[in-house]
């Protein structure tokens, strides 16, 4: 099960914004200059509005004057926006059900905090899904709209309009020669380029490709390695095939991720599998009366004496009925060791003209039965009379079955677990206190509705789909899922569901039997990711720090970039703790921690070692003057006064620098050259940043 991951996590913090006021030039250059996809609109801090690279498709077709006209003009207002402590597979749902490839995130003001978007969500789940399994073509645009060079921007722009496309291919001979992105519309937007500027000279070229064929995980790293958003998708002989985007992965990722989900973390508990063995199916919904078995008939004449026995009392009593006529009904049930008491109150109520009924237990060997005897009179038109009638019902199995029926209301009644209960049509028609208890629903809410009323939204209708088949293949079904209380609070739930079949093997009603599993949920991932961050800071911790590097290291294999490790380490850390206390070093800390991940990007790793010993993963770096730039950047954000309760105090910061090609591409050779790296720095007087030396 993967790790709980909120949206403060994954998102790229403290983005480029705008105030309403600013000109769509100045925006545009922004854009491209940070090579970005949006830029946020704030009002103070708050966000009013965003413009993303689709809506400067609006620019040249309406001849904006891009130095005059200010953004709030152009921009998407009434933005979606999402707090930091949303769940990351909340927040990925939230922008598949709106279409969107920019979620701004807001911090408990309503603030701006960041933004996440498909790249982001990429790197998250993308390769934990399509680990190689999906190719190109099953994701990709195949029915594109294309143009030749010399036809006009406008055309480009009114094509993608109309196709809601992200992108126009330009061909020739089938061939793709060039491409129109958003992207390019933002460059073209900001050069004051003209609508019926000829796309030969618009387009980008050569086109950046990719095989069909190939696996979509190949694809993703195609488009981290060149920077973009887009491929063209050929077949092996250069023929146009179609258009790939990120936002398709995204979107594949969607239909895929919920499958992964289903991995069981534990198994059913032993309270569940009580109750499913006492859960007794066919006695709980449906009572089983056997009126018209086992009945045993007596008839009698006026002066009490067996005239009749049917097969079944003869049975009974013992006796046959050639050898039982005219023997005294009291001395037949004497004889058969049965009690006469409630008998001979019987006898007196039918002489009365009465009916009389009672039960009666009675032992043949070993075993007991439980009958029901009834007694009426038998007369003639003018109520005198004739005789006496008497029927003798076995209903051992009447009152077993009500006794199962009592034990299964109590379970129903009284069980932790939520209890369900369906037509053939999966309409509720019962639901147990401890269902109401744990969805917040009454009876009276649910009755009649289809159990879909407590959907989270987390399951696709993939999912659905493979435990309906499942159902209906063998009758029963159990799981893990997330539903939704009437609160909106989503819970975890283990759930299983068994199918009642009547007489004809037809289904009669489905019932559904969960256990709400959130808080042994929430406990696993808050061991899981303590298991991998450090408690105080919420940084990655050593463990977590080699895989990364390790990660990092294996990507410039494929890249040709550089990886930097910056070690730092903190200088007249112990004088504060010793002067102020653990609990003010634990706060210098965690300011240090902030600061850090302030100073670098989200693809960067900011981890913890120990003490008051951080270390920075660069990563896409192509010279050392970069690390340093970053390194220097650190060492004066770190020495800036950090606020106590009651006093100001300040640290400064040592740092080792060492690249990739330095260590050969071993993770722990390049944190020992940039340990040596540290040492120097610290011998060369504290707070600054010293470079290993490339080895000879």
């Amino acid at each position: 099960m993967q790790t709980s991951i909120s949206l403060k996590e994954i998102c790229t913090i403290n983005p480029i914004s705008v105030s309403q006021t600013t000109v769509l030039a100045d925006v545009l250059e922004m854009m491209a200059s940070h090579h970005i996809s949006s830029i946020v609109v704030v009002e103070g801090k708050r966000p009013v509005g965003i413009f993303t690279e689709r809506d400067a498709l609006r620019i040249i077709p309406d001849l904006l004057n891009t130095a005059t006209t200010s953004i709030s003009r152009v921009m998407s207002d009434i933005p979606v926006v999402a707090p930091t402590h949303l769940d990351l597979y909340e927040a990925y749902h939230l922008c598949a059900q709106k279409n969107l490839r920019h979620l701004i995130v807001v911090d408990s003001e309503g603030d701006l905090y960041g933004i996440a978007t498909d790249n982001d969500f990429m790197k998250m789940l993308g390769f934990d899904v399509l680990s190689g399994q999906e190719v190109v073509e099953n994701i990709m645009h195949k029915n594109i709209h294309t143009l030749a060079k010399h036809d006009t921007l406008n055309d480009a722009i009114i094509s993608m309009v109309k196709s809601n496309a992200s992108g126009i291919v330009i061909t020739e001979a089938n061939k793709p020669i060039g491409i129109i992105t958003e992207r390019d519309l933002v460059r073209l937007g900001r050069d004051h380029a003209n609508g019926s500027m000829l796309l030969a000279d618009a387009m980008t070229s050569p086109v950046v490709c990719i095989d069909s064929k190939r696996s979509i995980y190949f694809a993703i790293e195609r488009m981290r390695e060149q920077k973009i958003r887009t491929l063209v998708v050929v077949n092996d002989q250069g023929i146009l095939e179609g258009l790939m985007t990120e936002h398709d992965v995204v979107k594949k990722i969607e239909s895929h991720y919920v499958h992964m989900l289903n991995t069981i973390i534990k198994r059913q508990a032993d309270d569940i599998v009580r109750i499913r063995k006492e859960l007794d199916d066919r006695h709980v919904l449906s009572a089983v009366l056997h009126e018209s078995l086992g009945v045993s008939l007596i008839i009698a004449d006026p002066d009490k004496k067996v005239r009749y026995l049917n097969p079944a009392a003869s049975d009974l009593f013992g006796i046959t009925h050639e050898k039982i006529d005219g023997q005294h009904i009291e001395s037949l049930f004497s004889k058969a060791n049965m009690p006469v008491d409630n008998l001979l109150v019987a006898l007196e109520k039918v002489q009365n003209g009465e009916s009389y009924e009672y039960d009666l237990a009675h032992q043949i060997n070993d075993e007991m039965f439980e009958l029901h005897v009834r007694m009426a009179p038998i007369q003639d038109q003018d109520n005198n009379l004739l005789g006496y009638v008497q029927t003798i019902q076995d209903e051992t199995d009447k009152k077993h079955s009500e006794r199962k029926l009592k034990q299964a209301a109590s379970i129903f009644d009284n069980t932790i677990e939520g209890i369900i209960i369906t037509d053939a049509k999966a309409n509720i028609l019962s639901v147990n206190p401890a269902f109401m208890k744990i969805t917040g629903y009454d009876e009276n809410e649910v009755r009649g509705k289809n159990p879909s009323v407590l959907s989270s939204g987390r399951q696709d209708k993939a999912f659905y789909g493979r435990m309906w088949e499942s159902l209906n293949a063998s009758g029963h079904w159990q799981g893990e899922l997330w539903n939704r209380r009437k609160s909106g609070e989503t819970y975890a739930e283990w759930l299983t569901i068994s199918a009642i079949l009547d007489a004809k093997s037809q289904v009669k009603n489905y019932i559904a039997v969960f256990a709400d599993i959130t808080s042994s949920k929430l406990a696993h991932d808050q061991f899981e990711f303590l298991a991998h961050h450090d408690p105080l800071t919420k940084l990655p911790n050593r463990l977590l720090f080699n895989a990364r590097l390790s990660h990092s290291l294996s990507r410039t294999k494929r890249t040709g970039d550089l990886v930097a490790v910056l070690m730092v380490d903190l200088d007249g850390f112990k004088l504060i703790n010793d002067h102020y206390g653990h609990q003010a070093g634990d706060r210098v800390l965690e300011v240090v921690a902030e600061r850090l991940i302030a100073h670098t990007r989200g693809e960067d790793t900011v981890a913890r070692l120990g003490g008051d010993e951080f270390v920075v993963v660069l990563e896409d770096i192509t010279e050392q003057s970069e690390a340093m730039e970053v390194a220097n950047k650190l060492i004066a954000s770190i020495s800036q006064p950090i606020m106590l309760m009651e006093s100001t105090v300040s640290v400064t910061a040592s740092v080792g620098i060492a690249l990739s090609f330095n260590a050969g591409n071993n993770p722990k050779m390049l944190v020992a050259d940039a340990d040596d790296a540290l040492y120097q720095a610290k011998s060369a007087g504290k707070n600054t940043a010293i470079c290993a030396q490339p080895q000879s």
